[in-house]
């Protein structure tokens, strides 16, 4: 609407100059009802375009885009990465996790996953005890994240069974030599058999007085299964088997859900590597000592590490070709390598096997690829 203007000039029939109140005042009403009206406008255009932010999801892989271990990990105790970033762990109970494809246009969970390509399976095998459990979390980085503030996990799930409780705990860890971690921070919600777009709102704990150490984290868990000894930190999930599809997990400050924050591609994967790493070389570069026969030979990682990480190889000989210091071409057998490692690079530290007798040379693989695998997870 245009915007009214008081006439203050005009000769009224009361022979004075200007409009009378009333008529002033519902003009100015009229006015102030406008932009009132304007503002609700853009402040309704803010939040839709924040919603499209990228950056707000604090989880990393949270459609399971990414998996660099393997696709499949069959049922087992213990903790173990499956997709990247994400961890499952089970005492007791048992849980397999396996990497499930959505078709074109959202498959059976239609417009709800039509943007993701993948989701994460999760295969239950509950055994009765009070200290078995199996779960599924990923760790973030910094315990300060979303220190003392109203955050909202969402995701889109569903299981093969109805009533399955799923208790969703916030775990603030202070790191090495920091204080007492803070547990049972959360909720619950409850799956059933269709696809759904679940929502748990939390207040998370301010860290004012903690002691921060090393490698401190905020952990996100999903209790899919737990005995009395954790029904505190998993809300009363208790103890059942079943299969869980799990899908677009995102953790956003605010008391509401907004849509999955879909990163790009390039930039999804290379959040990934900055806490492992595989690397297929089929040529390294180095220089073998002849001091001792030991080997130094760089193989730079794609993405800084978040630390320097634990860098390792399967058991296969190394198949080299070398250029002694004569200028001799020879094969040789380098065995089994030792590995060292930067945030920056992997780093052949030796080989049962050398060139000692031919001085500096140069190697490099011939006839097989190296896998190198590089561990900075928290």
């Amino acid at each position: 609407m245009a915007r009214k203007t008081i006439d203050l000039d005009t000769i009224q029939a009361n022979g004075k100059r200007g409009e009378t109140q009333r008529p002033a005042f519902t003009k100015v009403n009229e006015n102030f009802a406008d932009v009132y009206a304007g503002l609700d406008e853009v402040q309704a255009a803010v939040d839709s375009l924040d919603s499209r932010m990228a950056g707000r999801n604090r989880l990393i892989n949270g459609d399971f885009r990414v998996w660099q271990r393997g696709s499949t990990f069959a049922a087992a105790t213990g903790a173990r990465y499956t997709a990247d970033r994400w961890r499952v762990n089970a005492q007791g109970s048992t849980i397999s996790a396996s990497r499930d494809d959505i078709a074109a246009g959202g498959g059976a969970g239609g417009r709800l996953l039509a943007g993701s390509r993948h989701m994460l399976k999760l295969a239950v095998e509950s055994a009765a005890g009070a200290d078995n459990m199996a779960l599924v979390q990923q760790r973030i980085e910094d315990v300060r994240t979303f220190a003392g503030k109203r955050v909202t996990i969402s995701f889109k799930a569903r299981a093969t069974v109805d009533n399955f409780k799923v208790g969703l705990e916030f775990q603030q860890s202070f790191g090495t030599n920091g204080s007492t971690a803070a547990d049972s921070i959360g909720g619950a919600i409850t799956l059933d058999t269709m696809w759904r777009w679940h929502q748990l709102t939390v207040d998370v704990p301010g860290i004012a007085g903690r002691t921060l150490g090393t490698n401190d984290y905020l952990q996100l868990s999903l209790w899919l299964d737990a005995g009395a000894t954790f029904a505190g930190r998993a809300f009363g999930a208790g103890q059942k088997s079943g299969v869980v599809y799990l899908a677009e997990v995102q953790i956003e400050e605010g008391d509401t859900a907004t849509d999955f924050d879909r990163r790009p591609e390039a930039l999804e994967l290379l959040l990934c590597q900055r806490y492992y790493e595989t690397v297929e070389v089929n040529r390294i570069l180095g220089i073998t000592y002849t001091a001792n026969g030991d080997s130094r030979a760089c193989i730079p990682f794609k993405v800084r590490k978040r630390v320097p990480p634990i860098t390792a190889s399967p058991p296969t000989a190394l198949n080299l070709v070398g250029f002694g210091s004569e200028g001799s071409l020879i094969n040789f057998n380098g065995g089994n390598p030792g590995w060292q490692s930067t945030v920056d690079a992997a780093v052949l530290s030796s080989m049962s096997n050398n060139m000692q007798q031919w001085g500096a040379v140069v190697v490099w693989s011939t006839t097989s690829q190296i896998l190198v695998y590089a561990d900075a997870e928290l």
